[in-house]
């Protein structure tokens, strides 16, 4: 049993958690253009992974000093990979993203080359 300010905090991030990955899935069904519900839906979703990742890594540590069982050592060890995984995750989706929304950019594979155009005009 855990003592009642780490429940108080777990339960506070899981109702973040939750919240956020709501607001993702309403960005998802309200937002009219692809690049809002991308954003909204990784972002949102990514913070509310997050808020629950840090739930579990609490209620672990809070059993591990009360307990010292070596199983809670196991479970925070693995949401804190699950963490990592997560921020590589999130900081390669945007980079993709952001790479696909903006047009403008150089080295878009959206763009079709203008040497190519006139290239097959000249060679006709």
């Amino acid at each position: 049993m855990s003592s009642l300010p780490a429940d108080i905090i777990i339960w506070a991030l899981l109702f973040a958690g939750t919240m956020f990955a709501g607001l993702g899935l309403m960005g998802l069904l309200i937002f009219p253009d692809t690049r809002s519900r991308m954003f909204t839906a990784f972002r949102a979703t990514a913070i509310g992974l997050g808020a629950v990742a840090l739930a579990v890594i609490t209620y672990g540590f809070t059993l591990l000093t009360t307990t010292g069982s070596d199983q809670y050592t196991a479970l925070i060890l693995h949401m804190l990979l699950l963490m990592f995984v997560l921020a590589a995750g999130t900081w390669m989706m945007y980079g993709i993203i952001r790479e696909r929304t903006n047009p403008g950019k150089p080295g878009n594979n959206n763009q079709s080359p203008a040497g190519l155009e006139t290239s097959k005009k000249d060679g006709e």
